[in-house]
């Protein structure tokens, strides 16, 4: 598990796997090109750690619409 911040909206990004994203806060789901991804996504280390030790963080995010803060 990977979560990005996008650098243009500061929306969490999770990884899915080949060229998969999903949204956290918004839940879509979609392709994006890898030159695309190099451009404007951010790995976040803090949020990949928390997500991964506390998986309902992840609903939380949708229902209160949490964006990432610089």
């Amino acid at each position: 598990m990977v979560v990005c911040r996008n650098i243009n909206s500061n929306d969490p990004y999770l990884y899915l796997s080949g060229n998969r994203w999903r949204n956290l806060r918004t839940g879509v789901e979609g392709e994006i090109p890898d030159e695309t991804a190099k451009k404007v996504f951010k790995i976040n280390l803090e949020l990949t750690h928390f997500l991964a030790e506390n998986p309902l963080v992840e609903d939380l995010i949708r229902c209160l619409n949490l964006k990432i803060d610089k």
